[in-house]
């Protein structure tokens, strides 16, 4: 099975033909010249296998559907729209004993189009609601379905950059005290990641000088006051940093993960900087008018 989160870029499935034989032993299906996977893992709808035609069953037409979908489209797109897919491809166009299709014949636009406003069978993909607490989540068996479910629920506390599963299993280990972000060392490429952390190079640059951890800065990002006070962060950049303070928070895991700000410690704007780095930050300020 293909990494999880990381299936659409991996899966061995990706551009093949799919061909479809009705035989004494059962159905089969076809990528290239290797059996179709039934891609259970996925979505569980129908593990007896695939069947296509109007006879079809709702379950083993969306198995197919799953199936068809994930390489081509990716798991999350397979996920929310297979039970389309299922009614108004697998059932209605794959009629015959035998088939073969490419993914150019239904990899467009016309077939979204196609399927508008018709009847489809229920989409049984589970919900935020219906997934166990992380906590109680095994996430080394749990279905791509249910990995999406998941992330929703803990959306607001969730690291969004990367490998989902990753993310998830990361937020678990915050959570159980196995992991601390408040020591991660402030990163450029860390900062890029955050969400709503749309910043300048040069303002980034800043932060990284001038914080320590992680937990420093997200405790002055957080609670702190008059961001722009720190030399090289604009008026701009400090609202852009009020604004990213959800991102911090996925970062964290939650909010309370996030060290107390201590008001009482020296402003960083009174902090002293070497000779250089103050004549630069001048040099910078006069022909740019900040990090802008």
């Amino acid at each position: 099975m293909p990494a999880k989160t990381d299936y659409s870029r991996k899966t061995k499935w990706k551009h093949k033909p799919y061909r479809g034989e009705r035989g004494v032993g059962g159905n089969f299906v076809y990528a290239g010249d290797n059996l179709l996977d039934k891609h259970l893992f996925v979505h569980r709808v129908a593990p007896g296998g695939f069947d296509w035609g109007p006879d079809a069953s709702d379950e083993r037409a969306s198995q197919l559907a799953l199936a068809l979908l994930a390489p081509l489209k990716g798991v999350d797109y397979a996920v929310e729209h297979y039970h389309l897919f299922a009614e108004n491809f697998v059932r209605r166009e794959l009629t015959d004993d035998t088939w073969e299709i490419k993914s150019q014949d239904y990899r467009s636009k016309e077939y979204v189009e196609a399927i508008d406003g018709r009847d489809y069978p229920e989409n049984t993909a589970p919900g935020p609601e219906d997934v166990p607490d992380l906590e109680d989540a095994d996430l080394e068996s749990i279905t791509y379905a249910e990995e999406i479910a998941l992330a929703e629920k803990y959306e607001e506390v969730l690291w969004q950059s990367g490998n989902r599963r990753e993310n998830l299993q990361r937020l678990k280990a915050i959570w159980s005290g196995e992991k601390g972000p408040a020591s991660d060392a402030v990163a450029s490429g860390t900062l890029y990641r955050i969400q709503g952390l749309a910043m300048p190079s040069n303002a980034r640059g800043t932060l990284v000088k001038q914080f320590g951890s992680m937990g420093e800065l997200a405790a002055w990002v957080c609670y702190g006051r008059d961001h722009s006070q720190l030399t090289g962060i604009s008026e701009a950049s400090a609202k852009k940093l009020r604004d990213a303070r959800p991102g911090f928070v996925q970062y964290f895991g939650g909010e309370e993960y996030i060290p107390e700000h201590d008001s009482r410690e020296m402003s960083l704007s009174e902090m002293p900087t070497s000779w250089g780095d103050t004549a630069q930050q001048t040099f910078k300020t006069a022909l740019g008018g900040g990090d802008e």
